[in-house]
């Protein structure tokens, strides 16, 4: 347990670690609700200042993004930013994790994507329970006024139905013993930075995917699951502590009108890919644990 931190000590004692990939993002106003690099870009940029600004250690894997956000973000305070030519998630996180888990004060390290600025006004909730001693992982959980009023509707129904279908395997399976679900489509995860519990966060899988089955094309375990879906389970298994936060989330309103009414249909299929993909392969990893 820690005891007696100022502010500015606690702070030091969290990492941030988020991955960006923005090629279009480009300085000045917005010129068009439909450029999604630009808005997101822009809520990342806010995200980063934000954090940075508070003191936070703040580790940044970039993939591909403009120059000109580079140059941007290249001049804000207590940020390390990892360059990759590769637009892979699981590369950058894994890079990003491991230079978060060295320094030397940090005791909790938050994941999470840079849009979700309203994190910023949580992590203090989301932060106490691991430093109290009273968990080792923390799962943030959207406040159900919040969530439904501020996503846009077609994700809100997603990630409901696959919350729901997520834990009832899971539970079904022994994996989870009460009748409390979990959060998991909701991206943030924070965890103890000890040892045996970053290593689920940066551990690769390999998992025998029929190579018959018509989505064989689509699925990359690293893009979603291993991260955020499958260290969870790991963990689950280990009988490590996990607490479930609930918080007052807010998505961002010019996030909301880009996928509402500037790139719909692109994210409505987007949504539906991720909710299916990320189940089959929690089936695919249930059937792997048992071997």
């Amino acid at each position: 347990m820690i005891k007696d931190m100022s502010t500015n000590d606690k702070s030091k004692r969290i990492a941030i670690v988020v991955i960006t990939y923005y090629p279009d993002w480009y300085q000045g106003k917005l010129r068009s609700i439909k450029q999604t690099d630009k808005i997101r870009g822009d809520l990342a940029i806010d995200f980063l200042k934000k954090t940075s600004q508070l003191g936070y250690n703040v580790i940044v894997g970039d993939g591909k993004s403009s120059k000109s956000f580079l140059k941007v973000i290249s001049q804000m305070p207590n940020l390390v930013i990892f360059k990759s030519r590769s637009s892979k998630r699981f590369g950058r996180k894994k890079q990003i994790i491991k230079h978060a888990s060295k320094l030397p004060k940090v005791q909790v390290i938050i994941m999470t994507e840079p849009e979700k600025i309203s994190i910023i006004d949580n992590i203090s909730a989301l932060t106490e329970p691991i430093l109290n001693g009273q968990a080792d992982i923390v799962i943030p959980k959207r406040e159900n006024s919040f969530f439904e009023k501020t996503y846009p509707k077609y994700q809100y129904q997603s990630e409901i139905e696959g919350n729901k279908l997520y834990n009832e395997i899971l539970r079904t399976n022994g994996f989870l013993k009460d009748n409390k679900d979990l959060d998991l489509f909701f991206g943030p995860r924070v965890f103890l930075n000890q040892s045996n519990i970053v290593s689920l966060f940066i551990k690769r899988f390999k998992l025998k995917i029929n190579k018959e089955a018509f989505l064989d094309y689509y699925f990359d375990i690293e893009d979603y699951s291993a991260n955020l879906f499958f260290a969870i389970i790991l963990a689950l298994k280990k009988k490590f502590r996990i607490k479930s936060v609930e918080i007052p989330f807010s998505y961002p309103k010019i996030q909301k009108e880009n996928e509402e009414n500037g790139s719909r249909k692109t994210f409505e299929e987007k949504r539906k890919f991720q909710k299916l993909t990320i189940l089959i392969e929690l089936l695919y990893f249930i059937a792997h644990l048992r071997k």
